[in-house]
């Protein structure tokens, strides 16, 4: 199938190093002077939008919150998710018994998009997850992204945002290209026969379909 939308992580993925890179720039220039749709894919959450102007970074969509939000490049909510305040409270006082917890979000009484937390290492993260399965699986998502534990409401993913993007935009399902590096990508790479960086976590490219060097590489081979 021919690939008409690309939808991309950004931390380690499409930025690396702190930067993008002038090929993976002009390359994505090129794809959507073609016609075909480009989207960033991330666990960051709204002010991901501010980020990606001060990035001069052309996009025709964006997933935000590992799938929990989808905007246009208005800013219009194309789709969103929220975690209920009362699980969302319960979560949080879960955290709080991990006693090496560096940070963690707050409830409000509101329902919100995404919880977050982090830990001293990705490791102890990965052991965080598995501990909130039990309690929490049957309600919300749970994410490993480096030390961080990202969790969705039920049903929301990666994999979930790009799937909806493509019946957005009335795509085939296997329209999609998608690229990242990390575990919270890694249900997105599977569901969609995607392609992992070369830089990606070992166990990430391990599993990943597909490997490329860089976001422009994969670009320029799929034009």
């Amino acid at each position: 199938m021919k690939k008409l939308l690309i939808a991309t992580d950004y931390d380690g993925t499409l930025n690396r190093g702190g930067v993008i890179d002038d090929e993976t720039r002009a390359a994505i220039g090129l794809w959507r002077a073609r016609g075909r749709y480009f989207g960033v894919v991330t666990g960051r959450g709204v002010d991901f939008y501010d980020t990606a102007k001060e990035q001069g970074l052309p996009y025709d969509y964006l997933i935000l919150y590992n799938g929990s939000l989808v905007i246009s490049p208005q800013k219009t909510v194309l789709y969103e998710s929220l975690i209920p305040a009362d699980t969302f409270a319960a979560i949080e006082a879960a955290m709080h018994s991990f006693a090496d917890i560096e940070y963690c979000s707050q409830s409000n009484g509101r329902p919100q998009h995404h919880f977050y937390a982090t830990f001293p290492d990705f490791q102890r993260a990965l052991q965080v997850r598995e501990a909130l399965l039990p309690a929490f699986g049957d309600r919300v998502s749970i994410f490993v992204n480096g030390p961080h534990v990202n969790i969705g409401n039920k049903g929301t993913g990666k994999a979930e945002g790009v799937a909806f993007i493509l019946r957005h935009f009335s795509l085939p399902p296997d329209a999609a290209a998608v690229v990242g590096d990390d575990y919270n990508d890694l249900d997105m790479l599977l569901a969609h026969q995607g392609w992992a960086v070369s830089s990606g976590k070992p166990e990430v490219l391990r599993q990943a379909p597909h490997v490329c060097e860089s976001v422009g590489d994969l670009i320029h081979s799929l034009l």
